[in-house]
């Protein structure tokens, strides 16, 4: 097509007029001018639709084309495997320091956990709320739900063990405490540092040492004080005779309701003459002592009188004395 053909201002006569020339010198059709009459707006539009499909199109390609070249570990095995069967030396490529970030949606092959991730420790059971009934201790409450005497204790907050109130309410952590790991922290190297003063002089060979020292840094130890035990007039002791004639289960139970009472040397003793004497033992307000009939070790909330048969019987009076004699407590066996 020839552009001049497109003026508009040119006469359309004059082309007809050429092609009825070309009719008339016998051109053929194949060969003769086909003249097409355009303006400039509708050739901007043909241009801009032409660029504008030609954009869609372009994108698309490029869409496609996209998701057919996604990597992944099959296509690269199976490249590699033809430049084994072929005789090729591979060489061993270095394990990557850091390993590269899984694509989205990847699957993930479970392996091995990591060698930072924190394996978590099993945590003790919450524990449980007791309230003390009458005639329990620390020590037998500690028994019963199969704790250590210092784990109750500890999770109470209470520094003696012989003190425990009716109605207290006690937290038993079942299973045990949990256990507190210690961070452990570099100890700084040592360093040479000189002394403020000059070192003594060392003594000549055969120089007898005094046999006191010439001179005493601090000031003089001080005694401790002991504690003394109530008057008896402020002694408040409650016994109980809990199984009697069951010589495994039998046990004198004393719990001190009024100030601090030193047990030691005081005694215990039914009808039949039979009497048990305290060791160096002392007993705090609220604290309780169980005196076993059976044989066992010591504690500081048990007592064991070692006898191989019952010391009591229903209906008898069992009798508590202090060191000189005196009645502080009788109560007939089987009573309240």
């Amino acid at each position: 097509m020839d552009y001049e053909d497109l003026d508009p201002a040119k006469p359309r006569g004059a082309e007809l007029s050429q092609e009825e020339d070309d009719q008339d010198i016998g051109v053929p059709v194949s060969q003769r001018r086909v003249t097409v009459n355009l303006s400039w707006q509708q050739i901007g539009l043909i241009i801009g639709v032409n660029a504008i499909v030609s954009l869609i199109i372009s994108l698309l390609v490029v869409i496609v084309a996209g998701r057919s070249v996604t990597p992944g570990p099959g296509p690269m095995v199976a490249a590699t495997a033809p430049l084994a069967a072929a005789g090729s030396t591979l060489q061993a490529q270095p394990p990557l320091v850091n390993a590269p970030t899984p694509l989205p949606g990847a699957a993930v092959t479970p392996g091995a956990p990591a060698a930072n991730q924190a394996t978590s420790a099993p945590t003790p059971a919450e524990p449980t709320v007791y309230i003390v009934q009458p005639g329990d201790t620390l020590s037998s409450i500690a028994r019963k739900y199969d704790v250590s005497l210092e784990d109750l204790m500890r999770a109470n907050d209470i520094a003696n063990p012989d003190y425990v109130q009716l109605g207290q309410e006690l937290k038993v952590p079942i299973g045990g405490l949990p256990v507190d790991t210690p961070t452990l922290t570099a100890a700084p190297s040592p360093t040479d540092t000189p002394l403020p003063f000059n070192p003594p002089t060392p003594l000549p060979a055969g120089t007898t040492l005094p046999a006191e020292p010439a001179a005493t840094v601090g000031p003089p130890a001080t005694a401790v004080p002991t504690l003394t035990s109530a008057p008896a007039s402020q002694i408040r002791l409650a016994l109980q005779v809990l199984s009697p004639g069951d010589p495994a289960k039998e046990t004198v139970q004393i719990v001190n309701q009024g100030p601090f009472v030193r047990l030691t040397g005081w005694t215990l003793s039914n009808e039949k003459g039979d009497a048990y004497t305290f060791p160096d033992f002392s007993l705090w307000g609220g604290g309780a002592i169980n005196i076993h009939t059976t044989s066992g070790p010591n504690t500081i909330t048990d007592l064991y009188w070692g006898q191989p048969q019952a010391m009591w019987t229903v209906g008898e009076k069992a009798t508590l004395k202090d060191s000189g004699g005196k009645v502080i407590v009788a109560l007939l066996v089987g009573t309240p």
